[in-house]
């Protein structure tokens, strides 16, 4: 079985997306839309004061933050092994 390096269980992704973010760190993602994808990537924005925050990547993707299940090798626990 492949087991990853996972965050906390009440943790997420916005503070390795705002730091990345701020050191204009390239982000490697796996998103969740109906299938798995992988993006990359420099952040240009991260929209957290609506009801559905995003980032958006250069080139204007936007991807909600709710999407996403890995930042540079660090998933979400309930990805844990697959």
């Amino acid at each position: 079985m492949d087991a990853r390096n996972t965050l906390n269980v009440r943790a997420t992704f916005i503070e390795i997306l705002k730091e990345a973010h701020q050191s204009d760190t390239k982000v490697h993602l796996i998103i969740d839309d109906g299938g798995l994808a992988r993006v990359e990537g420099f952040i240009d924005a991260i929209v957290t004061d609506n009801e559905s925050p995003y980032i958006e990547l250069e080139g204007g993707l936007k991807i909600e933050i709710r999407k996403i299940v890995a930042v540079n090798g660090i998933f979400l626990p309930e990805y844990a092994e697959c």
